[in-house]
């Protein structure tokens, strides 16, 4: 009986700890960013405007692809779309309708990275 209870006295604590695990696992991986749909249109050297978004806007969603939003940043377009499907899609098309002198290419938020150069820097510290 001794051992009985001595077998018992071990399960708890080792269940609350997978427990208390599941748990941090469960919520490190909804806190990673979701992949995102989005290109970015620059140009490809300096003194060339950019097109118009809502021309942009427009070009994209006559061929059927369904854009999020058309953000200017930085001296450039983003342009945020479904899925990486159309983003492809997109992309081509962005190539047909503008005219040469555009970069066009896959764009991740900053927010995205941020999280992986913070975890370097904190890397720093513990040593």
């Amino acid at each position: 009986m001794n051992r009985r209870l001595l077998k018992r006295s071990f399960i708890w604590p080792l269940l609350l700890m997978l427990l208390a695990a599941a748990t941090m696992i469960g919520l490190a991986v909804s806190r990673l960013p979701a992949p995102t749909s989005a290109l970015q249109i620059r140009p490809a050297r300096a003194g060339v405007a950019l097109p118009d978004g809502f021309y942009v806007y427009q070009r994209l969603s006559q061929r059927g692809i369904h854009i999020k939003s058309i953000t200017p940043l930085n001296d450039a377009l983003v342009v945020q779309l479904d899925t990486a499907s159309q983003r492809k899609l997109a992309e081509t098309v962005l190539q047909d309708i503008l005219p040469a002198g555009f970069v066009i290419q896959y764009y991740e938020p900053q927010h995205a990275t941020a999280w992986g150069a913070k975890l370097d820097r904190e890397r720093l510290k513990f040593g």
